[in-house]
């Protein structure tokens, strides 16, 4: 089996308690129909904030305003469409965005959502582990905040 690796970026965006989550088009070759955050596959030589900035804009037509690096993680999994190998590396941004969304082909639905509440929709399977990680991010960062 022929293996590949993909480095991609997550827009976690944040407004207030409430997060941007996107719908894939039931006609995308990867977990289609599924609800996640925003994500960009990085280009060869690209800049990783780059990226970020480019998948928001061509995704749902954000400006990313910040971004602070939350995790980074190694996924496993064997591609549903070209049977290949993939290890796919994803560095979780917590962004703050403006503009109107609009989204592109590849989505056919958003919503603004709280963590609880995204949790009982059909997510893609990574985005729950890194909900559990955001939850936890999130506490410790109100607690240095209280400091």
């Amino acid at each position: 089996m022929q293996k590949e690796q993909k480095i991609g970026v997550l827009a976690i965006v944040n407004r207030g308690k409430k997060f941007l989550f996107v719908k894939r088009n039931s006609k995308n070759r990867f977990e289609p129909s599924k609800w996640g955050f925003v994500g960009e596959a990085v280009e060869y030589k690209e800049d990783l904030i780059y990226a970020l900035k480019r998948g928001l804009k061509e995704e749902v037509n954000l400006n990313l305003t910040s971004a602070k690096l939350i995790n980074a993680y190694s996924f496993y999994f064997v591609s549903q469409y070209n049977d290949k190998e993939r290890h796919a590396i994803v560095l979780a941004y917590f962004c703050k965005a403006k503009g109107k969304i609009r989204l592109n082909q590849e989505l056919e639905d958003y919503a603004w959502l709280e963590l609880k509440d995204a949790k009982k929709i059909d997510l893609i399977n990574t985005n729950r582990i890194i909900i559990k990680d955001l939850e936890k991010w999130l506490k410790w960062q109100k607690k240095q905040n209280q400091k």
